[in-house]
This record gives C-alpha cells, sequence and structure tokens, in this order.
C-alpha cells in the first residue's frame, strides 16, 4: 500500500489522513493538512486505500490498522474524509487486540463530510432484490466526482462488508476523545443530517469536545481554502485538549 509520510523532528503526537472513497494521495487536503503538520512540528502519516474491485471496508480497515500498528508512535489525531471516518470509528467499535490498543493513543478526530455505512446505502439504491444478492453483479453508481460520470461498483464487495457496518438504529460507540465533524449543507453526496444521526451513536465522555460544525455553503468534499481553514480551526482545538 502506497505510504506518504513526512516525519517531523517530535514523534509525540501524529496526524493521520484518512481519504475517502476512490480518493487517492496527493490531494489538496493531504497537502495542506502536511502543511499544517510541518508549521506545528507534527508527525504526519498518510496513504491510499486498495481500491481493486474485490476490496472491501474489511480490506480498507485492517489495512488502516496495519498502518496505525507499524507507522505510527505516540498520540494520534485521525482526521477522515468521508468513508475515512466511518473508519476511524470502526477503531472504537471493533475488539481486536490491534484497535483496543491503537485507540487508547487518539486523542482527537475530526470528520471531513462523515459518510458511515455508505456500502450499505449503495446496497439499497439497488432496485432489484434479486441483484442485490448477486455477488457478480455490477452496480454502476453515478458520481460527480469520477470522470466517466460514475463507479463500477461489485456487489461482492457491499456485501462483504456487512459485518463492518455501525449499529446506527440500536447501539452506541464509546469514543474516548473528542470529535469534531465538519459537514457542508449543501453537500447532495451524504446529507448534513446523516453527520448529526454519527455524533448521536458517540458515547464521549464528559469534558470531551464531541461537535457537529456545518458550513452553510459547503458540498462533500470540502476542499476549497475556506474549507480547509475550518479544517485548520478543528485541529487546533482538538490539539488543545490532547
Amino acid at each position: 500500500i502506497p505510504l506518504s509520510q513526512q516525519f517531523m523532528t517530535s514523534k509525540e503526537r501524529t496526524i493521520v489522513f484518512i481519504p475517502g472513497y476512490q480518493s487517492v494521495v496527493p490531494s489538496t487536503k493531504s497537502i495542506y493538512l502536511e502543511q499544517f503538520c510541518q508549521q506545528h512540528n507534527l508527525t504526519y502519516v498518510t496513504f491510499n486505500h486498495d481500491f481493486s474491485p474485490e476490496s472491501s471496508v474489511e480490506t480498507w480497515y485492517k489495512n488502516f490498522l496495519c498502518i496505525l500498528k507499524n507507522q505510527t508512535e505516540g498520540q494520534l489525531i485521525l482526521v477522515g474524509s468521508s468513508l475515512g471516518v466511518w473508519l476511524a470509528l470502526l477503531l472504537f467499535h471493533r475488539d481486536e487486540e490491534d484497535a483496543v490498543q491503537i485507540r487508547s493513543r487518539i486523542c482527537g478526530i475530526v470528520g471531513v463530510g462523515t459518510s458511515v455505512n455508505s456500502t450499505e446505502r449503495w446496497l439499497n439504491e439497488i432496485e432489484s432484490e434479486e441483484k442485490r444478492i448477486d455477488r457478480a453483479y455490477v452496480y454502476r453508481r453515478p458520481s460527480l466526482y469520477s470522470s466517466t460520470g460514475y463507479y463500477d461498483i461489485l456487489v461482492a464487495k457491499l456485501l462483504d462488508s456487512k459485518e463492518y457496518i455501525l449499529p446506527m438504529e440500536s447501539g452506541k460507540v464509546y469514543v474516548n476523545c473528542s470529535v469534531i465533524m465538519l459537514h457542508g449543507i449543501c453537500d447532495t453526496d451524504v446529507p448534513y443530517h446523516h453527520a448529526i444521526d454519527v455524533l448521536k451513536l458517540l458515547d464521549v465522555p464528559l469534558g470531551k469536545i464531541c461537535e457537529l460544525r456545518l458550513i452553510h455553503d459547503g458540498d462533500h468534499r470540502l476542499s476549497r481554502q475556506e474549507d480547509l481553514i475550518r479544517i485548520h480551526g478543528a485541529l487546533l482545538d482538538l490539539i488543545s485538549f490532547c
């Protein structure tokens, strides 16, 4: 898995950027975060997901877990974009030994355009029940961000991700760190009320930040300069709590 790292002189704290679905680094946000880390003497780690047709949330999560275990040390602040927020929260929901050890080091999460359980939503978009259980069926999902206007998604990918669905309807996820989510009101990919539902899912201790910051003209990506400034502010707020 390609890694992009920038190690600074201080290794006490690391910012990890988790890209979204079909997003690759370097990107606008990843470059901005690298510059932020250089300015604040922080370690920076980011990476690309494996988006091969057979990959699933299991693939992305396990690769992410491996990177945190082998490529980071000290306190962690996770910055997740879209799908990346889901992967960050899975660290607090699952019971693998590595996840338990790593989450004790996490002192903050910034969510940008939060998208949790997206594979389940995509599966439900397929009208034919027969096709929803056909592992070989390819769902051609429209996307503004693809040069072709769509992403081809193998149903097997969606079915294999079911084990990693967070309990949005019944249950809580205990997150022992501060969480700040940024979401655009003009996000047509993942409406902002989804981020509200995710925050309701979280059980965050008293004294920690647990906030949703809405951007009135923001889209899903939140990559404009004014959006990056808001991410900058959220990071400074989390650092002050770490």
